[in-house]
């Protein structure tokens, strides 16, 4: 009898009840989640900040976590006193119980895993950005370098032009040498200024070659310089305009036919209300965008006289002749080619821009070539 009691005795403190192999499963799973999350605490620590929805989820989480140990903590609490009494309340399958905490578990394992993905893409955005950026910059250098380059080239030009019109003074002064010799015939004298005059030709020749190459270089320098600056001189809309200069852009997009009478009154008001006065009106060739070194000329002139401390607004138009989108573009082109010129021989404290009213007969309506053109409108602040 006594070896049958001591016999029992180990059986009943090993005894599993439900509410224990509920709490075991509990507390695998809160363990498990609690590691995912040190996981991503300490995976993503160093990532950019997330964003307000991420930080929403995380904290979404941490609930979820703290609502599953404090229900843990309660199912214990209660089966602890009911174990005492030898009832159970429980009346939850553990089976079922694992699967639906197995499911919670997945489903953060999977949001961490989408929170791991959203970073990898936004890290690849961000790389992506600072390459194309990089590369930018680059061109920019690039372009930059070949301004100096052909700037360099324009000096040269300019002291090869100056040793042109020398030698066409020495030139025109043995002409004048020859003529008064001739009144004096003398072979060998005039043997020699014959040479001379040959080898002035000569030299002049060559320096006309050299005229044309600087002709053509500056041409490409205008170019340049006129991509370089599009970006900060040429606005496609006229609110990034200060104010006085988009009034003045909105009084000049309704002057569309008027008759010239017309359109002197109209650019009158606009001196009068808008202290704002056209300083000079540049015509282009058709087709083209390209200033001359006389149109060059024209504008340091003006420059020269204008209001130290003036906006200028540069407004290009094109001829209703031939295709819309065309003469959009080339409207804009010559705007910024005039801009880009004005910006380099303006005063320091002078400010310009650049826009386009695209086709337009205003300026006459029999011919397209008065409709070429880009107007300097010189604007005190």
């Amino acid at each position: 009898m006594p070896d049958d009691n001591y016999s029992n005795q180990p059986n009943q403190s090993q005894q599993v009840t439900p509410a224990s192999n509920q709490n075991l499963i509990i507390g695998l799973v809160m363990g498990a989640a609690i590691l995912c999350l040190l996981y991503l605490v300490f995976t993503y620590s160093g990532q950019p900040k997330t964003s307000p929805s991420e930080s929403q989820e995380v904290a979404e989480l941490k609930r979820h976590i703290e609502d599953l140990r404090r229900s843990n903590q309660s199912q214990s609490n209660q089966d602890t006193q009911n174990f005492g009494s030898g009832t159970s309340t429980f009346g939850v399958d553990p089976s079922k119980l694992a699967e639906e905490i197995s499911v919670e578990a997945n489903t953060l394992a999977g949001m961490i895993g989408s929170f791991a993905n959203t970073l990898r893409e936004k890290d690849a955005l961000i790389q992506t950005a600072r390459d194309r950026e990089s590369l930018l910059n680059n061109q920019i250098k690039d372009y930059q370098r070949k301004n100096l380059e052909l700037n360099e080239l324009a000096l040269e030009a300019t002291a090869l032009r100056k040793d042109l019109d020398n030698m066409r003074a020495l030139y025109e002064n043995a002409q004048r040498t020859i003529a008064e010799l001739r009144k004096r015939p003398d072979a060998e004298t005039l043997e020699k200024l014959r040479l001379q005059n040959d080898d002035l030709r000569a030299r002049i020749l060559a320096f006309s070659d050299m005229e044309a190459e600087n002709s053509r270089l500056s041409q490409e320098v205008q170019r340049l310089r006129a991509l370089l600056d599009r970006s900060t001189l040429f606005v496609e809309s006229a609110d990034a305009l200060p104010a006085r200069a988009q009034r003045l852009f909105r009084e000049l997009e309704r002057l569309d036919n008027r008759t010239p009478d017309q359109l002197q009154n109209e650019y009158l008001k606009i001196e009068q209300t808008l202290q704002a006065r056209p300083l000079r009106s540049i015509s282009f060739a058709t087709g083209s965008s390209q200033l001359t070194n006389e149109k060059i000329g024209m504008i340091k002139n003006d420059l020269s006289r204008s209001n130290p401390n003036a906006f200028l607004l540069v407004v290009g138009y094109a001829s209703k002749v031939g295709n819309p989108t065309a003469n959009r573009k080339l409207s804009s082109d010559r705007a910024t080619a005039v801009a880009s010129q004005v910006n380099f021989d303006k005063k320091p404290a002078q400010d310009v821009r650049a826009v386009f009213l695209s086709e337009t007969n205003r300026f006459s309506k029999e011919q397209a070539g008065p409709n070429q053109i880009c107007e300097i409108w010189e604007i005190t602040l």
